[in-house]
């Protein structure tokens, strides 16, 4: 697996936030999705990169909080509301690889990025994201892309 360290600039993004068991985030990210994108077409936002998941903490013991989003134009930020808010992602270093394969193995992918990042000594931060690169309706679950990022402390 190969890891990249980047720096990004700040990414404004829209989302809807769920929380619930681990094992249920699949069901959850799908009608988070499905409201999000609602959203966007009613409104004529049209989002700046595929869908994905931030993690803006870490899981508890039995749930786990998340955003689903896409990045948008930071003039469509104002336009949340109820259910759909704005954010941005951080500005600065993070560390970043590519996962292939099925969704469900995405954990094994997160562990390999976190050994990484312990490896090379440097001060792991939140969030944690996820980009889905491909469609999983039109791409083989073996072949699905994911991109994810977890974001460095300045310091080092």
């Amino acid at each position: 697996m190969k890891f990249e360290r980047v720096t990004l600039p700040e990414q404004p993004y829209m989302y809807v936030e769920r929380a619930c068991p681990m094992a249920e985030i699949g069901q959850h990210m799908g009608t988070a999705f499905t409201e999000l994108f609602d959203f966007f077409a009613r409104h004529g936002i049209q989002p700046q990169g595929g869908p994905m998941a931030v993690y803006p903490s870490m899981p508890s013991a039995d749930t786990v909080r998340f955003r689903c989003g896409a990045l948008v134009r930071a003039e469509d930020l104002g336009k949340g509301e109820r259910m759909v808010q704005g954010g941005t992602l951080p500005e600065g270093p993070a560390m970043k690889t590519v996962h292939v394969g099925p969704y469900s193995t995405l954990n094994q992918t997160h562990g390999a990025l976190w050994d990484h990042i312990t490896e090379e000594d440097l001060d792991a931060a939140m969030p944690v994201w996820e980009i889905y690169i491909d469609d999983p309706q039109k791409t083989p679950e073996g072949d699905l892309r994911t991109e994810v990022y977890r974001a460095l402390s300045e310091g080092r």
